[in-house]
């Protein structure tokens, strides 16, 4: 992941000048959370440009009445902890009916043209600075540093990752999972009911599988660009996700 100094660097800022701006707001709290939040900018790199800790940064917004932890949603998959669950994301090696071209094809007439090419892109241009997305940017701990920083690399990895996960789900598990209102509170319960159903396979051919997805990333597309909740990540409103809408 790329430091304070780097993100500052990126926008063309000075550490000086960042340093300004927030002494010169320091009595507005909710000004420099919102402002680092559209940057990007984590509490990790705001320890970085000020020095302090981010035990101490995350402390003086508490003491405001803010959670500093929504400055951490900057990942480009996944901005929850998905545990064993992770092993689920991979590219998509699929051919034929299942390829990314060929699931494309199917997606791309029903959503508008750009919000399809944006939705494989960071939300923080920056993390594209170096060329390679790490596993912090992901999300995701296992894919290396070796992934290059293209839409073609995060196209094949939200359609490889939900081919893996509806592989393993037919239309009953389904209709649970997604009629399960799982919440902050309630998470754990729907990891389990999760992993339960992923233990073994549905009886699905390609063709209704490329269909099943299909459309789940239509409703992914169109919910990450208009829906209520705002998210970062690509998939952070899949059934693997913080939202789990689609």
């Amino acid at each position: 992941m790329a430091t304070g100094q780097e993100v500052l660097a990126f926008l063309k800022l000075t550490v000086e000048e960042a340093n300004a701006f927030i002494l010169a707001n320091i009595e507005q709290p909710q000004l420099i959370l919102d402002t680092t939040k559209e940057f990007g900018i984590t509490t990790q790199h705001l320890s970085d440009i000020t020095g302090y800790s981010t035990d101490i940064i995350s402390d003086y917004f508490f003491s405001s009445g803010f959670d500093s932890r929504v400055l951490e949603d900057t990942k480009i998959l996944f901005n929850s902890e998905l545990g064993d669950l992770a092993s689920l994301v991979g590219f998509n090696e699929r051919s034929d009916a299942l390829s990314a071209a060929s699931l494309a094809n199917l997606v791309k007439p029903n959503v508008d043209p750009l919000d399809y090419d944006f939705f494989f892109e960071p939300v923080f241009n920056y993390q594209q600075a170096d060329s390679i997305y790490t596993p912090d940017e992901l999300g995701v701990p296992h894919l290396g540093n070796n992934v290059p920083a293209t839409n073609e690399k995060i196209e094949s990895l939200v359609y490889g990752t939900l081919i893996n996960l509806y592989s393993a789900l037919d239309d009953t598990e389904l209709n649970e999972l997604k009629g399960f209102a799982h919440n902050g509170s309630n998470v754990d319960e729907y990891r389990s009911l999760l992993t339960d159903a992923l233990n073994d396979p549905a009886n699905r051919s390609d063709q209704e599988l490329a269909e099943l997805i299909k459309n789940e990333t239509i409703t992914l597309i169109n919910e990450f660009w208009y829906g209520e909740v705002e998210v970062t990540g690509s998939l952070d409103l899949s059934l693997l996700g913080v939202g789990g809408i689609a």
